[in-house]
């Protein structure tokens, strides 16, 4: 519960902080990858978690900077520029997986969505393909998305 109540705090204050112009649109989704790892578990072990961001360099340097220093179960958040050995890819292009998270549009394929509504930063989720996933997204963060059920 405390974790539910930790991530609805800092979703509330990034959301409200970008209407405000205080918080930039990247650093709110770089935020959002972070509890994105926090609350999934894979099958594997990692060693760290890797974050490919290819397409977004200003979003790549952000998430580098925030995640530097921070560890996720006693794990380093590495930010990359690569395609490939990725836990979580940000990307348009959007690759056939079931074992990377990947953020991009969900028309084309992507497991979660960014998206601004009413100037706040909010992301949504393809239900259906979540459960192809090998890996286990916490119904915890599910219920904080906006549900979509197509592939």
């Amino acid at each position: 519960m405390r974790k539910i109540l930790i991530i609805f705090l800092l979703m509330s204050f990034c959301t409200r902080a970008f209407g405000d112009t205080d918080v930039s649109e990247d650093a709110i989704k770089a935020a959002f990858i972070f509890h994105f790892i926090r609350f999934t578990q894979w099958s594997d072990t990692p060693q760290d978690y890797y974050v490919c961001i290819p397409d977004d360099g200003s979003l790549r340097e952000t998430a580098r900077e925030m995640y530097k220093d921070k560890l996720i179960n006693d794990h380093k958040v590495v930010v990359s520029s690569e395609t490939e050995g990725c836990h979580v890819l940000v990307s348009d292009n959007v690759p056939s997986t079931n074992t990377t998270m990947t953020i991009g549009p969900l028309t084309k394929g992507a497991l979660f969505e960014f998206r601004l509504i009413d100037n706040k930063m909010k992301f949504a989720v393809n239900l259906r393909k979540a459960k192809l996933f090998k890996f286990k997204i916490s119904s915890q963060l599910l219920k904080l998305a906006i549900w979509e059920d197509g592939i």
